[in-house]
């Protein structure tokens, strides 16, 4: 019996490794990418570079302009992250508590279900007609937008899993709706509050698909459409091109190891009731 619980969990861990290196070599080579030149990156892709060219990071810094447009993918995530977070969070908590049919959240729940691509027209011409289309709060706005769908999705489960005696404790207590919303349920939700802010924070970091329509102007772009623009329509340094691709993915990277306890307890807690 023993022997057979050994060979599930040695067969349990091959898998899991054989994921994990499928999930993570195309980062791997990308990072040993950007320690080689184009011939070195053409004639000898798989293997490691002979000798490491650490100048392209140097380079890559200051070919992007990495302060600047790394200064506008900040602001345009963390601003995102704040909005979403906040109209996820009072939205969950009215279809969670108040709303006592579900109307509200299958029409949130449609929002996951249309592509962008569907819709990007008519969001373009709204855009440009109310006057932020090219502009820092066009492009928070779509951001937020593109966002919080998914968001009240994962949020209402799990504010109808916190338990209603709180709330009737807080009611005798003499606290209103508005005092329970943010001296009860939102210090409860943090693990859920976390996910979500995650994965806003990474769908604002890596977007390229709404940056390059909405903003144009140079000093808007994101560090993600400077990784883009270096690639010429005949001439391309890859390693500098790695070596900034490196660079853009290396923070959203260290955030996720640092609170990825919560949002696995997040999401973990959100699909009990879901």
């Amino acid at each position: 019996m023993r022997s057979k619980v050994k060979i599930s969990v040695l067969i349990k861990y091959i898998v899991l490794c054989s994921v994990a290196f499928i999930m993570l070599y195309p980062l791997f080579w990308v990072f040993l990418s950007s320690l080689k030149e184009n011939n070195e990156i053409f004639s000898r892709p798989f293997s490691f570079p002979l000798k490491p060219k650490w100048d392209n990071y140097s380079m890559a810094w200051e070919a992007a302009d990495v302060p600047l447009h790394m200064l506008n993918t900040v602001i345009y995530a963390i601003c995102s992250v704040a909005g979403v977070t906040i109209a996820s969070a009072m939205t969950s908590y009215v279809i969670a508590r108040i709303e006592k049919g579900r109307k509200i959240y299958h029409y949130y729940s449609l929002g996951i279900m249309i592509p962008i691509n569907a819709i990007i027209i008519p969001f373009i011409l709204i855009f440009r007609k109310i006057g932020i289309l090219n502009t820092r709060i066009g492009i928070i706005l779509a951001f937020i937008v593109t966002n919080l769908a998914f968001s009240i999705f994962i949020l209402t489960p799990f504010m109808e899993s916190i338990p209603k005696e709180l709330e009737e404790a807080a009611k005798i207590d003499g606290c209103n709706r508005v005092q329970i919303f943010w001296k009860i349920i939102l210090p409860i939700s943090k693990s859920g509050l976390a996910t979500v802010a995650t994965f806003v924070l990474i769908n604002s970091w890596n977007d390229l698909f709404l940056s390059l329509l909405i903003i144009s102007k140079q000093s808007l772009i994101t560090l993600n459409q400077v990784c883009y623009n270096m690639k010429a329509q005949y001439v391309a340094d890859y390693g500098l091109i790695s070596a900034a691709i490196i660079i853009l993915v290396l923070p959203v990277i260290v955030l996720f190891v640092v609170f990825q306890k919560q949002v696995i307890k997040g999401m973990t807690a959100g699909s009990v009731k879901g």
